[in-house]
């Protein structure tokens, strides 16, 4: 799946529905149907209207569901979750760097 190119965007402040599912390649359906498990991605109002944050949203709960598999009744939980897991893993890859340069380190001597 291909990366949004956040800069080649309209600057418009808000998106339509539309606009959204042509952009991500997915139904209107599919986006209606993630927000009965995502309430963040509803609007207020009765028109849909999307803005960059709910797009960025729309893009990982996408990723969740059509690349990982995840169901969408346990998306709410998985999103929660998933910036504990993000900092986790970025503190595990700095650890990893800091034993990578020690070994070099201990082999130059």
């Amino acid at each position: 799946m291909s990366e949004i190119d956040f800069s080649s965007l309209s600057n418009k402040k808000y998106y339509s529905i539309s606009e959204v599912s042509s952009l991500l390649g997915i139904k209107q359906t599919e986006i209606r149907y993630w927000e009965k498990f995502e309430p963040k991605l509803r609007s207020k109002g009765i028109t849909r209207a999307y803005d960059l944050k709910k797009l960025k949203l729309l893009i990982k709960i996408k990723k969740l569901i059509k690349d990982q598999g995840i169901k969408p009744v346990k998306l709410n939980l998985y999103l929660s979750n998933k910036n504990i897991k993000e900092s986790t893993n970025l503190e595990i890859k700095k650890e990893l760097i800091n034993i990578k340069n020690l070994i070099k380190k201990a082999s130059k001597v």
